[in-house]
């Protein structure tokens, strides 16, 4: 099995690069740059340095389903907590969605992309399952191109959707895989409250140590 594994920034992918395995080859594509990495104790990975949203987080996953054929796609990243999770929490996202589709003049529920009837995708039932078992904490992504930095936009995520943290990528993948019917999960660190003085306490975040988490994603890289 391949396994696609999509991290958008050099803060989040870095942690990870020693411990993929043996280092293959980098490609670039569309402008991004995926890395191959084979291991005896984890399955081949290609590592996607994606980019940030949604649009840069579709492509690559397409491009890590459709050029480097990978049968399923992990996520990590770092996420805005909407409601009691603080800093530094490791979430595993149990649906997705895309909260700035709007096709609702045309009768489809708000957030529901074109060709689909619901708006939530659902990561891969079974390793969702095993890390919830684990003890690790677990809740919906509300995903878009929007860095979520008041609390309006947080308050009206939270009561229209229910959704307990927020990101700029879920929703790229989570649509491309459910297209292509391929698998995912995802697994974030929480690294601000989505309110005012957000994008200042993202920045600190970035800096702080992911040793936990990093564990967490190399043990379902390794299992998949």
């Amino acid at each position: 099995m391949r396994v696609g594994f999509v991290v958008a920034m050099e803060d989040e992918y870095t942690p990870f690069l020693s411990s993929l395995g043996r280092f293959v080859k980098d490609e670039t594509v569309c402008g991004m740059v995926f890395s191959i990495y084979k291991s005896s104790d984890m399955s081949e990975v290609v590592l996607a340095r994606c980019g940030i949203g949604c649009v840069a987080s579709s492509a690559a996953t397409a491009l890590l389903i459709g050029r480097f054929n990978c049968d399923f796609i992990v996520n990590f990243g770092l996420v805005g907590s909407l409601k009691e999770f603080t800093l530094g929490t490791l979430v595993i996202v149990k649906d997705v969605f895309h909260y700035d589709a709007d096709l609702t003049p045309f009768g489809a529920p708000l957030a529901t992309p074109a060709d689909f009837q619901s708006p939530y995708f659902s990561s891969d039932a079974g390793y969702f399952a095993r890390l919830v078992a684990d003890g690790h904490s677990f809740g919906r992504l509300a995903s878009g191109d929007k860095f979520i930095a008041n609390k309006k936009t947080k308050d009206w995520l939270v009561s229209d959707f229910d959704a307990d943290i927020c990101d700029m990528e879920g929703a790229g993948i989570a649509i491309t895989c459910a297209r292509a019917h391929v698998p995912f999960i995802m697994l974030k660190m929480v690294s601000d409250g989505a309110e005012e003085g957000a994008a200042q306490t993202f920045e600190e975040s970035k800096g702080k140590s992911f040793d936990f988490a990093v564990s967490v994603v190399l043990s379902v890289l390794a299992d998949a």
